[in-house]
């Protein structure tokens, strides 16, 4: 897998040599057979992209790109379909360099196409047709075949398992994307998150960001999830330990002498009750 993901990387990297600026096709490659020739054919496929954000004009002579600038020119297909394959059809079998160079050919100069090279999907060799639906999608801004956490869903199927959970994030329901969190285009920061640790809990749970006088350094330092596990819990809050105490004492092996006569029962947070950070007191009593 490794071996794989690099060589993907060192073949865009190499695209401007052998593609054509903003093409995506060889300079070498045969004259195209042009949209209406595909259309005779692949009529369904012709309708479903004109309702597509890559529609653009397919089929009618003001089209500034046609089938053929993501499927490349292919005379041979056009004369005989069933012996000849398109110049890149997008199937599993072809190298997934190949494909990504059509989808890059256009979308390298963008936010998403610049960072994809660094990516852990890029590293596992997911090329972008095996997210988005290039001709139509229920969703046209983002051309995918579902909501976005189910597409997500399909292959991350330990995350699936928790968002069944009764305590954990609305993925499911589309109150809480993956992408919210995550930055799937991006390279692989801690934890694949969008921003920096914490940063990304915060842009909801606001009234835990602070700044605090007195800061709980397991939030600070550890971020959120030493605590929760952000994508589903069998414990109340998405917490790790069902019992609050037994979370702080997987930090706190110290406790003061007079805390031995809790019970069981006795939660941390009946005191401490301000977890996150406070103003008042370095022991977060208030």
């Amino acid at each position: 897998m490794e071996s794989r993901g690099l060589k993907v990387a060192l073949c865009l990297l190499a695209l401007p040599v052998f593609f054509r600026l903003g093409a995506g096709i060889p300079a070498n490659a045969a004259e195209p057979c042009g949209d209406e020739a595909c259309l005779t054919c692949h009529e369904e496929q012709g309708s479903q992209i004109a309702a597509s954000i890559h529609g653009g004009g397919i089929g009618s002579e003001s089209a500034a790109w046609g089938c053929e600038s993501c499927h490349g020119p292919s005379p041979g297909h056009c004369d005989d379909p069933e012996a000849v394959a398109p110049m890149v059809a997008f199937r599993d079998t072809d190298p997934a360099e190949e494909r990504l160079a059509m989808c890059m050919s256009c979308h390298a100069a963008g936010q998403k196409g610049a960072h994809f090279n660094g990516s852990p999907h890029l590293k596992g060799g997911v090329t972008c047709e095996q997210c988005h639906q290039p001709h139509y999608s229920a969703t046209r801004d983002r051309l995918l075949p579902a909501k976005v956490s189910s597409v997500c869903l399909d292959c991350h199927q330990e995350k699936l398992a928790l968002s069944l959970l009764n305590e954990r994030h609305r993925m499911l329901e589309e109150m809480v994307s993956c992408i919210d969190c995550h930055d799937q285009h991006g390279p692989s920061a801690r934890a694949q998150l969008g921003g920096f640790k914490q940063e990304m809990c915060y842009k909801c749970h606001t009234d835990k960001q602070g700044p605090f006088l007195y800061e709980h350094l397991a939030v600070r330092i550890e971020r959120c999830s030493s605590c929760h596990d952000p994508h589903g819990s069998v414990n109340r809050h998405l917490l790790h330990y069902q019992s609050t105490a037994d979370l702080c004492y997987s930090c706190h092996v110290w406790v003061p002498g007079f805390h031995t006569r809790f019970t069981n029962e006795t939660q941390c947070t009946n005191c401490h009750v301000t977890i996150h950070g406070s103003n008042l007191d370095p022991a977060f009593l208030d």
